[in-house]
């Protein structure tokens, strides 16, 4: 079996090393590391591609030999009829592109095996920043989490275990706006952000002790309204792709794992 790794980061590096390892399969990478991309790649069995969401035609985190992006549809002939693509998510237009071509169609997002190991690596990557960036550290800070996700509750479930004075303050559809205590802030010396929509702008950031700072781990368009904590003097740290960056070996066993396990069940979205 034929494997090709198009762009990403460090993990993707590991998944490769490991899926390199199962009998049968031929790993190639492209993109990715020292890897180029070029349109002389042989066609695989099964295509990687990051594990972010696929925005139009270019693929995140990826760079052809020239150093220009890589496209979707580029990628996309690189595998054979019949074959699996794993990939964030993508446009419905691509999926039943591939879907007529008989290739599954493998969203890493919706794997929930590999979305709570992404959390908690994540939990551990944003409990080494704070570590770095907070004068008590963990364990010595009052921490309030925004937002009741996976990667939430694997923060605070983290944070709580190493010590940390944890709050949690989530939207509700009786209250989607204006869902956060201004006492629960100012008494933070810490806030993280998981909600992928803005939520703490100028209002909230008045709020903030002196001292304080934000860590964002939310994917765009985020919740932190970047533009005003930086007029204000706020320390806001911009944290995306944690496991690839603190974690990368781990995080590339669990990509590995979740193909594997799919490509036995031979199952497809």
């Amino acid at each position: 079996m034929n494997i090709l790794i198009i762009g990403g980061d460090s993990r993707q590096i590991y998944c490769a090393g490991r899926l390199a390892l199962e009998p049968g399969m031929s790993v190639r990478r492209a993109a990715l590391g020292t890897d180029a991309f070029s349109g002389e790649i042989p066609q695989c069995d099964v295509l990687l591609l990051p594990y972010k969401p696929v925005q139009g035609e270019t693929i995140v985190g990826s760079v052809d030999a020239t150093g220009g992006e890589v496209y979707l549809s580029d990628a996309l002939n690189c595998i054979k009829d019949g074959g699996a693509v794993f990939a964030g998510k993508m446009d419905d237009e691509a999926v039943n592109s591939l879907k007529a071509r008989k290739i599954a169609v493998h969203n890493w997002f919706s794997d929930e095996a590999l979305t709570l190991a992404n959390a908690g690596l994540t939990a551990e990557g944003a409990s080494q920043i704070i570590t770095k960036n907070a004068p008590g550290g963990v364990s010595g800070s009052q921490i309030l989490i925004l937002g009741k996700g996976r990667v939430a509750k694997a923060c605070a479930d983290l944070f709580s275990e190493m010590g940390a004075g944890v709050t949690i303050s989530a939207r509700s559809k009786e209250h989607p706006t204006d869902f956060i205590n201004p006492d629960e802030i100012s008494n933070a010396d810490v806030i993280v952000n998981t909600i992928p929509a803005r939520v703490f702008g100028e209002n909230e950031l008045m709020h903030m002790k002196k001292g304080s700072f934000i860590l964002e781990l939310a994917s765009k368009p985020y919740g932190i309204d970047f533009g005003k904590a930086r007029k204000m003097g706020i320390p806001a740290i911009l944290a995306s792709g944690v496991p690839g960056k603190y974690t990368p070996e781990e995080a590339g066993r669990t990509l590995a794992e979740s193909v594997l396990r799919h490509l036995k069940e031979g199952d497809g979205a």
